[in-house]
């Protein structure tokens, strides 16, 4: 005979399954089963053997005692028919098999219903858990996120917990103690309260009822059980849950809430405070009664217990009934407080995200008023859950009147939407639009008649700027009845609010009508809403924000059009300076550094500028087109004003100059084609739309420019956008033949060439040039060295009026302080500032010295170290060197003159 060992029952048990299974239900106990739904991340069944019927009771489906004496058998007594709680049991195992369980750890045995996303929501789970700091917010977040509730102690049948109060007392206590410790669902832990204060005190039915809205000065008591028997007075109105609202202060659970005394009667029906109408829908008689409050750490009753119908005892509940259950009680307050606050820890999560996605649809949508506030109108009906929600925007010539009505409204209880009645008026055209989502019906209407019918609450907030908050509407005289009937909507409770702008302005009102659940709008409503003004009126002003930038965009466009059309040059002036042969350079004199800047005319140097562009190979290279370049350049002398000196003659004297320094010295050997082209382009446009001032100036008068690019190279700046916007005007773009890549490379060479002409930047790279002259450096072919080159290139060209014959940089430097007095003038004048003394008229006179200043401190230093890197630029520093020797005699005249006046004063 074969021995058995394990590994061969195992196998015989893999192949005979059935019998395997017959098996162990037959034979497997409550210990085996736990252990196997432990082993497998399930809550364990209840250890204690299930409750077994008599011979002759009725089926478990619905169970009654086969006597009315059989007391400890069964909860209730012949009169009143309980469905067997093993019904339940077995419901409840069932559910836990399909139960999906929050774990920290993936099993290590995975039932063969298993499937690939359930073990990934369960590893996705495990990962948000573990990326957390293990602290009790976040774990509290977790818990809301994913709705799970804490693990609870398992909860035994009632018939169970029955017969454990016969054997052990005691134990019964600590078990129905358990029972409720770590309950956090509110209707799971009511339940329980009601089952184990009948099981205690051997009443035949019990109840439970919650205080809610105590922070509206109206609070009530609500209990969300189905099978309630209790005296109480009942509103009229049931509640879409299905639970009972006692009013607070009526009846007996109304009067024990409100004074905190027990009441505890032999005959219910005799007592004033009762209210049969329960007895008389159910059927049920109650006859005694015990009624006492349930209380917080605070002393505060939080809900009401009854237990009615003392079993087998005529006599009633007696004292010490009434001091077990107020023992129990205390614990119940303990976990309902919980409860409560694990439930408000809840809504303020919901809020919470409510409001973040709130402001999510706030910066999606931005461009449409109506659809932002359709938005912040749903997320508030949806969270607030009421009937009816409206936004009405104000009318800015008038302090009560509204310019246009949004209105949001679900559908009423009998399936009916409710609609509004809208007059429509030749002069007030009807524009009523539907939005659908489901159920809600939304209008959006400028036909205001019916809306201002009655509609005295939302003209009181918006002349008060104050919240209105009414929990019975009809009851309150600032109502209008007549609102209800020209809406056909019936109005209980109204929370109304101001909506402001940035400027704390009211521009509307926002209003939501009734509760769902019938309570009235409380201090936790107010504050949500609150919020959700606040975004309605941020979404408001983002909206019309942007459509002011939208207005002032259009503008803009038909600015630049006017411009476009008046800045630009036309056909004929085109084609004559096309036809135009222009002189060589040699006649002219272009390619040396001793030009006369004078000795053109405007159109001459028109030509000659072609002529530039002609002899550095530039049309050939960059296959310009002829007509595009002389339309081109004739815009950009077009586009200098007319000042004194920062106008079209210096433009062209900056880059003739760049062209001499390209065409004598040896710089062009260490630049490309491309930062050639970038540089002669940048000389005739550095200075484009000039207007005769500096940049300090552009700061002190916190002009238009300073607003637009800031104050660092203000002017700079604006040239460069200038010389752009002219580039990408029709028939002008002299770079039109490059691909992107070439484009926006020698865009960024011209925008760096003309910044470079900003003095304070050239002073920021000088010493780096400096340094690099002084060593020796021959190779400037790496990328900084001939950014720092062409940078110093730009400021040479710029200032080159000091290396001319003394005749012309006199000339020069007289309209150059023609600028700059104009500029002291307007600081003087209109600023009530002292100007500087170069700007000075008063100080002209120390013209010589200011110009002794500017050599020695730029100009000396600069041409210095060009003759070191090339000696073609050493007659530069010569001329400088001479023209400094003028102005010294003119300095010195100055002071000779300024000694004899002394003297004779």
């Amino acid at each position: 005979m074969t021995q058995l060992t394990q590994p061969v029952i195992e196998d015989w048990f893999e192949s005979n399954k059935d019998a395997f299974t017959e098996i162990f239900l037959k034979k497997a106990d409550i210990v085996i089963v736990n252990k196997w739904l432990l082993m497998h991340g399930y809550s364990p069944a209840s250890e204690q053997p299930t409750y077994q019927p008599k011979r002759g009771s009725l089926s478990t489906d619905n169970s009654t005692p086969s006597s009315p004496n059989d007391k400890n058998d069964v909860f209730f007594d012949s009169r009143h028919c309980r469905t067997n709680s093993k019904k339940y049991l077995r419901q409840d195992f069932a559910k836990s098999k399909r139960k999906n369980i929050f774990r920290t750890y993936e099993p290590t045995m995975c039932s063969a219903e298993a499937t690939t996303e359930s073990r990934r929501n369960s590893l996705k789970e495990m990962r948000m858990f573990r990326s957390l700091p293990p602290n009790s917010v976040n774990m509290l977040s977790i818990l809301i996120q994913s709705r799970v509730r804490l693990p609870r102690y398992p909860s035994k049948d009632i018939d169970i917990k029955r017969d454990l109060r016969t054997k052990n007392e005691r134990e019964f206590f600590l078990e129905i103690v358990k029972d409720i410790s770590n309950d956090l669902d509110l209707r799971s832990l009511s339940q329980k309260i009601v089952a184990n204060i009948s099981v205690l005190v051997d009443g035949d039915a019990g109840s439970v009822f919650v205080v809610e809205g105590r922070g509206t000065g109206k609070p009530s008591l609500v209990s969300k059980l189905f099978d309630l028997h209790s005296g109480t007075h009942i509103l009229p109105t049931s509640m879409g849950d299905g639970s009972i609202t006692v009013p607070w202060g009526k009846g007996i659970i109304g009067h024990v809430a409100e004074t905190g005394d027990t009441i505890s009667l032999m005959e219910a029906s005799q007592d004033p405070r009762y209210n049969d109408e329960v007895d008389k829908i159910t059927g049920y008689r109650t006859d005694t009664l015990l009624c006492m409050p349930i209380r917080n750490g605070d002393d505060e009753v939080v809900a009401v217990a009854q237990v009615i119908n003392k079993a087998g005892v005529r006599e009633g509940f007696s004292k010490d009934d009434e001091k077990l259950l107020g023992t129990y009680l205390t614990f119940c307050g303990i976990a309902i407080n919980n409860a409560q606050i694990f439930e408000a820890y809840s809504k303020e999560y919901e809020r919470n995200k409510a409001l973040l996605e709130v402001v999510h649809d706030l910066f999606e949508e931005q461009t449409s008023v109506e659809n932002v506030i359709l938005k912040i109108m749903q997320r508030a009906q949806t969270l607030l859950k009421c009937e009816r929600c409206s936004v009405l925007l104000r009318d800015g010539s008038s302090e009560t009147s509204f310019k246009k009505v949004f209105d949001l409204a679900y559908p009423m209880k009998n399936g009916q939407t409710c609609q509004r009645r809208r007059l429509v008026t030749p002069t007030s055209p009807n524009l009523h639009n539907s939005y659908s989502r489901s159920n809600p019906t939304f209008s959006s209407s400028e036909n205001l008649s019916d809306y201002q019918v009655g509609n005295k609450i939302a003209e009181l907030v918006l002349m008060t700027g104050e919240t209105i908050n009414i929990a019975d509407a009809h009851q309150d005289a600032r109502f209008d009845p007549n609102y209800d009937e020209e809406s056909g909507f019936h109005t209980r409770s109204i929370l109304c609010k101001p909506i402001r702008n940035r400027d704390n302005q009211t521009i509307g009102v926002a209003q939501v009508m009734n509760r769902i659940d019938g309570h009235a709008f409380d201090d936790h409503d107010d504050q949500l809403f609150e919020a959700f003004t606040i975004f309605c009126g941020l979404g408001i002003n983002n909206c019309l924000l942007y459509e002011e930038i939208a207005v002032a965009s259009a503008k803009q466009m038909v600015a630049l059009e006017v411009l476009s059309y008046h800045g630009a040059v036309s056909a004929e002036e085109v084609v004559k300076l096309k036809s135009r042969k222009p002189s060589e350079a040699l006649e002219w004199k272009l390619d040396t550094f001793n030009f006369n800047d004078f000795s053109l005319s405007s159109d001459d140097m028109l030509l000659a500028a072609v002529r530039i562009f002609k002899d550095l190979g530039f049309n050939r290279t960059f296959r310009i087109d002829s007509e595009v370049l002389c339309r081109w350049i004739l815009t950009v002398r077009k586009n200098y004003r007319n000042v004194a000196y920062h106008n079209w003659r210096h433009a062209f004297n900056v880059c003739q100059f760049m062209f001499a320094a390209l065409k004598r010295a040896g710089v062009r050997r260490h630049l490309s084609d491309k930062e050639s082209l970038a540089l002669v382009v940048a000389s005739l446009c550095h200075d484009l739309d000039h207007r005769g001032t500096n940049n300090a100036f552009q700061q002190k008068t916190s002009s238009a420019l300073a607003q637009l690019y800031g104050t660092k190279a203000t002017l700079e700046h604006h040239h460069f956008n200038h010389a752009v916007m002219i580039l990408n005007s029709e028939g002008h773009n002299i770079f039109g033949n490059f691909n992107s890549e070439e484009y926006s490379e020698v865009i960024k060479l011209l925008k760096e060439a003309i910044l470079a002409t900003d003095l304070s930047r050239h002073i920021q790279v000088r010493n780096k040039f400096f340094a690099m002259v002084d060593s020796g450096m021959k190779n400037w072919d790496d990328r900084e060295s001939r950014d720092i080159l062409r940078s110093i290139l730009m400021t040479t060209c710029d200032v080159a009026a000091i290396t001319k014959p003394w005749e012309i940089q006199r000339k020069v430097a007289d309209l150059v302080m023609t600028e700059f007095f104009d500029q002291g003038d307007k600081e003087r004048n209109e600023l009530k500032i002292q100007p500087q003394a170069c700007m000075d008229r008063e100080k002209q006179d120390e013209l010589p010295k200011l110009q002794l200043s500017w050599i020695d401190g730029i100009c000396l230093p600069l041409y210095k170290a060009l003759s070191n890197l090339d000696s073609s630029f050493k007659p530069l520093y010569d001329a400088v060197l001479n023209n400094r020797s003028c102005w010294e005699v003119l300095d010195a005249e100055r002071l000779a003159k300024d000694a004899a006046m002394h003297t004779e004063v």
